[in-house]
């Protein structure tokens, strides 16, 4: 991740099992290479690929469901790839220099609302993340559910996907598209008008860049992680809400078309428009509008003002 990180050759067949498995799926070549970063004692496997021949994210999940073992506390990066996508299988740009980062998480116990709970985990720790940045320290803002804005323009978005046996969640998958170095360029829609890189918004651009935004992201993401374990999920719901950017605005929130992700199928989707006021998010992230007995759980969302 570094200029001066030291790498050096190994063969895959030295790798354990379980990660042995997951690089055959992460890699298209027998060129491997290996380092040690000093610095992170929690993260236990960073996979790194130049160039990802389909999504990160999906093949976790995938493989998790076929009832192959993913080591625990994995991170796979990749710097640019295809077949990228986000919520409900929408397509995602990628470009080399920002950030693609699938994460793995075997918390193998139970976890009261552990559904929004790792929606609010991503959501939190990408904006404490953006807030290490001098210049843009507060201005990250969340768009219900799942996009982070900084002044009304995209600079990210993130999925998660939870297994479960019973009560016990027993495998989490992350997924965060971060526009750090470059902005993508995509057609303006109500729901995304514009979107923008840290580095075109923040005048520091030695902080801007890859690798300081990915150690300050995983390092986020440890502590937020141990915060959720430990039973702080109202913690994080609290900074979720301070950050929002839909409370007090009028909104109008769509049916949102599916695009499933074989061989996942989803059909639940609001019937119709709502539009209102927002009054506020609920414990288990579901909006409250003004005038609406029934709180709204999905859909998807665009500012009027």
């Amino acid at each position: 991740m570094t200029n001066q990180q030291r790498w050096s050759v190994i063969n895959r067949d030295s790798l354990g099992v379980e990660a042995k498995n997951l690089a055959n799926g992460l890699f298209n070549t027998d060129d491997l290479f290996e380092s040690e970063i000093q610095s992170e004692k929690f993260w236990q496997n960073l996979f790194l690929v130049k160039n990802a021949s389909e999504s990160q994210y999906d093949l976790l999940i995938n493989k998790k469901r076929s009832g192959e073992d993913i080591p625990d506390k994995t991170l796979c990066l990749a710097d640019s790839g295809q077949k990228f996508h986000g919520q409900r299988n929408r397509d995602w740009v990628s470009l080399a220099g920002n950030i693609h980062l699938s994460v793995f998480l075997k918390p193998d116990k139970v976890i009261k609302q552990f559904a929004p709970g790792f929606s609010i985990l991503a959501a939190v720790s990408v904006l404490q993340t953006i807030d290490a940045i001098e210049n843009l320290k507060g201005k990250a803002t969340v768009k219900w559910v799942n996009d982070i804005l900084i002044d009304s323009s995209k600079v990210c978005g993130f999925l998660s996907h939870t297994l479960t046996e019973g009560s016990k969640v027993t495998g989490t998958v992350l997924g965060i598209g971060l526009n750090v170095e470059f902005a993508p360029e995509v057609e303006p829609t109500d729901f995304v008008p514009k979107s923008s890189s840290l580095k075109n918004l923040s005048n520091n651009q030695k902080q801007a860049e890859q690798s300081f935004v990915f150690f300050e992201l995983i390092k986020n993401l440890t502590r937020n992680y141990q915060i959720l374990l430990d039973g702080g999920y109202f913690e994080l719901l609290e900074i979720y809400r301070k950050r929002s950017i839909i409370i007090g605005r009028e909104v109008i929130i769509k049916p949102d078309p599916i695009r499933p992700v074989p061989p996942v199928q989803a059909d639940e989707k609001p019937k119709e428009n709502i539009e209102g006021r927002v009054l506020s998010i609920g414990d288990n992230l579901e909006l409250y509008l003004e005038g609406r007995k029934e709180p709204v759980f999905s859909g998807r969302l665009i500012l009027k003002d």
